[in-house]
């Protein structure tokens, strides 16, 4: 028979994990996630690619990564579709290629500039985007970046069926200081990539590609890829992980 002593031990240790419990659960939360997007840190920007004879600004989303011991910068591989303009035929910026930066729509001052592509591959072909789908993340080593940019952790575990995420990001004609938050619903995750259920409405898909995707705490788990009928599509960390691995990139995950 339990006596009242032990009752209040027990009624203690309930408490005491109830706290902690809690405690972890909020600390597993990006301070940031449940303010205004006013008040979110810089973390989405946009893509200005120079070559010699053109020069393309405010294509696509990109961002900011970090990794164990360092930052990149990624964005969606299917973005060299617009390069085909310039002669390029595979996943290599060529020899007329002079300059890329990233930075916030409408912010050109806080910008990061980029060293070179990590996963350039000449022997890779664009294709087209059924075929990028699956592969469909570039990554870059960065020579320089702005202090005011957020690098976005990366969530470890696969989305579940059903779960609520976000992208973050601008459509091609957007011009607000602000991005656009996307309320999405995974489907089904195909590997390197989810199909997911947009459930916001009246919402301009046009250039929102390479927009972060990120949970209900604000880590990373994708970034915006295309459509395929009525379901968006999202390339999964889990093609990121594989760069990582290949190229030596040393990561931290972000537990759930």
């Amino acid at each position: 028979m339990i006596n009242n002593k032990q009752k209040g031990i027990a009624l203690f240790l309930i408490s005491l994990c109830f706290t902690n419990c809690k405690n972890n659960v909020e600390a597993d939360k990006e301070p940031w996630i449940e303010k205004p997007i006013s008040e979110w840190p810089n973390f989405v920007l946009t893509n200005s690619v120079q070559f010699t004879d053109t020069t393309y600004t405010d294509i696509a989303n990109s961002f900011v990564v970090a990794t164990d011991s360092d930052t990149i910068a990624a964005s969606c591989k299917h973005i060299f579709l617009v390069f085909k303009n310039n002669g390029l035929n595979t996943i290599d910026l060529g020899k007329d290629f002079l300059k890329w930066t990233m930075h916030p729509k409408t912010q050109n001052d806080k910008n990061v500039i980029i060293k070179n592509l990590i996963n350039q591959n000449n022997k890779e072909r664009i294709g087209a985007f059924n075929t990028l789908k699956d592969r469909d993340w570039i990554i870059f080593n960065i020579e320089n970046k702005d202090n005011q940019i957020y690098p976005l952790k990366i969530r470890k575990a696969p989305l579940k069926k059903g779960e609520i995420i976000y992208a973050v990001g601008w459509a091609y004609r957007q011009t607000t200081t602000e991005p656009t938050i996307v309320k999405m619903q995974m489907f089904e995750n195909l590997g390197n990539y989810y199909y997911v259920r947009t459930l916001s409405q009246n919402i301009d898909p046009a250039g929102r590609s390479g927009s972060p995707v990120i949970d209900e705490n604000g880590y990373l788990v994708g970034l915006v890829s295309g459509a395929e009928g009525n379901l968006g599509v999202i390339g999964s960390v889990a093609y990121l992980f594989k760069l990582f691995d290949q190229y030596g990139i040393k990561y931290k995950t972000t537990a759930p």
